[in-house]
């Protein structure tokens, strides 16, 4: 790793000292903030201390401040709320799979996703096209038989109703070599992906029968990196269906100590 400071531009307010999230930064009295070098290797290069520096005086692993993007004005409480309200499980989808452009964009804000110890190992297969997606299904609806999972939703699935993964042309597969937070890490990503597809004009929904089917065993089709498990998966697509409203959801149950 490479951490610089600007001396013209630092005022030593120490922010990038407070904001790393090792401890690793060092303010001294006179001159400018620094990392010893036998601690350099300790970075997890979350980009923290680059991100705050108010003055952008810091370079990061050759990147300066001004080359990165401004956070800009938060959302307001409301319209943010009711943005995560309004999210859907989409489970009609139209038959044409999604253009690829969109679902970059969507990777790349799903690459912001929080990781434990800011890993970030978390991987991704689309599957892209219906003939795609079928092919796993089969493999799938093979392994779920033999295990006697879903039987009616396996024999939909004979009859031609896709109620698995519901007639999509696209599945991404989100997966991570297999740790103890790695489930964790998946499922934070699908989240992100959830909350981002709408405003590309795309839904989502979660294709768990596929992780219980891969509990008992891998599909045949399914081939993920070397030393990966399969920890999340979504079904994306065009809406085939609009929801106008948020429907009505019970208070939740709150413990205040």
């Amino acid at each position: 790793m490479s951490f610089a400071v600007d001396i013209s531009l630092c005022r030593h307010c120490g922010c990038c000292a407070s904001g790393c999230v090792c401890g690793l930064i060092r303010l001294p009295e006179s001159g400018v903030p620094y990392i010893e070098p036998s601690r350099q290797d300790s970075c997890v290069h979350c980009g923290h201390c680059i991100a705050v520096c108010p003055e952008g005086a810091i370079r990061l692993d050759g990147m300066s401040a001004g080359q990165l993007e401004e956070t800009g004005a938060p959302l307001s409480a409301a319209a943010a709320g009711r943005w995560l309200k309004a999210r859907r499980a989409i489970r009609n989808f139209r038959p044409e799979a999604p253009d690829k452009a969109l679902l970059r964009s969507a990777l790349d804000v799903a690459a912001y996703a929080p990781t434990a110890h800011n890993a970030r190992e978390v991987g991704y297969t689309i599957l892209h096209g219906r003939p795609q997606v079928e092919a796993l299904l089969q493999d799938t609806v093979e392994l779920m038989e033999a295990h006697g999972l879903y039987a009616g939703h396996t024999r939909n699935v004979r009859n031609g109703n896709d109620t698995l993964f519901r007639g999509a042309s696209c599945l991404i597969l989100i997966h991570a070599p297999e740790r103890i937070l790695s489930e964790t890490d998946c499922a934070t990503a699908a989240a992100y992906l959830e909350l981002i597809l709408p405003s590309l004009g795309l839904g989502s929904c979660w294709a768990g029968m596929l992780l219980e089917a891969c509990a008992h065993g891998s599909p045949a089709g399914l081939d993920l990196p070397e030393g990966h498990k399969l920890y999340a998966a979504l079904m994306v697509g065009t809406p085939a269906v609009s929801y106008r409203r948020i429907p009505f959801r019970s208070a939740p149950v709150c413990l205040w100590k």
